[in-house]
């Protein structure tokens, strides 16, 4: 009896060895093939600003190519959803923001489970939102702003990538906070808003930092604040909204980060997130996403986790106060 039981015992011990040293034999071997970074937004927009430094990184380290690959629409769900459903053998990632957060509070029939169906390997930059206008609003500041929008109410328009993203509920939270009323005008994609603003067809935006700062340099925009509750170090005179008499509580910060298909081997996923860690903490790549207005995160696997849960609880509540509705 003590043999058999003894022998049961080897054999368990043996087998879990077995798949633990196939794991790692696996995560050691991969990645053989280049690695697919899909991007569920249009081309040209502040995801390719953050990605292409990281993934040239990668490159480096790992011998092979990061392909970005865009599959934009439906406030990122059909991006989303191609990668749940793709294999979770690390070669298909998914670069996520806080549209991924927003998603469940606006549609309950989702074709993905936005925790679930996705492993976390970890946050790469918080990209803060900035508020700018067009240069002819006689406007200096949100205070202003509130003070021009109350007196022409529903003739200021505000441009937003589109129904249902972070740039259009931060806006209903600021107008819900200020008490103004604006006209909501939806583009796809952020591509369209600064030609928009500068024909005039728009007179003010939440847009990224990272977008938003060569446009203010040259003067086609007027940078007016931040919206995180403190000043951003790449424009340190520009004032948070959080700083506006009645807005002390304003605070949005957009990010960037990647997942895998859910069951992707944990052994992956860890090395992905170590390498990405190593690559955004390297001076040059944190250099270059500073001077974009940008923030490296490089988050642990359970941080990143805990995170993405926190913030789609926060974009619940938000949502639920603003009446801001999706696509």
């Amino acid at each position: 009896m003590v043999k058999t039981m003894i022998r049961t015992a080897l054999a368990v011990l043996l087998a879990g060895t077995s798949v633990f040293g196939a794991a790692l034999a696996q995560a050691q071997a991969w990645p053989v093939k280049p690695i697919r970074v899909i991007i569920p937004y249009p081309p040209g927009g502040g995801p390719d600003v953050v990605m292409r430094p990281v993934g040239e990184k990668l490159r480096e380290v790992f011998g092979q190519n990061i392909v970005l690959e865009h599959k934009p629409g439906a406030s990122t769900i059909i991006g989303s959803d191609y990668v749940a459903k793709s294999a979770p053998d690390g070669y298909t990632l998914l670069l996520i923001t806080d549209s991924h957060s927003l998603n469940p509070g606006f549609r309950n029939n989702l074709p993905y489970d936005s925790l679930r169906d996705f492993a976390p390997i970890t946050q790469l930059v918080n990209t803060p939102l900035v508020m700018v206008t067009r240069p002819s609003v006689p406007v200096k500041n949100v205070t202003e702003l509130i003070a021009y929008a109350k007196a022409n109410p529903n003739k200021v328009a505000y441009g937003s990538p589109g129904f249902g993203g972070p740039h259009y509920v931060a806006m209903e939270w600021f107008k819900k906070m200020s008490g103004v009323d604006m006209l909501h005008v939806p583009y796809q994609g952020s591509g369209g808003m600064f030609p928009a603003m500068l024909a005039g067809d728009i007179q003010v935006m939440l847009i990224g930092a990272v977008t938003a700062l060569p446009y203010a340099k040259d003067g086609r925009v007027n940078l007016i604040a931040a919206a995180p509750n403190k000043r951003l170090a790449a424009a340190p005179d520009t004032p948070s909204i959080a700083e506006t008499p009645g807005m002390s509580e304003f605070n949005v910060m957009s990010w960037y980060g990647l997942v895998a298909p859910a069951k992707t081997p944990p052994a992956i996923i860890t090395r992905l997130n170590q390498e990405i860690r190593k690559a955004l903490a390297a001076p040059d790549l944190a250099q270059k996403l500073s001077g974009a207005g940008l923030f490296p995160a490089g988050a642990s696997v359970e941080e990143f986790q805990a995170f993405m849960r926190k913030d789609g609880e926060h974009y619940g509540r938000i949502i639920k106060l603003t009446g801001a509705r999706g696509e």
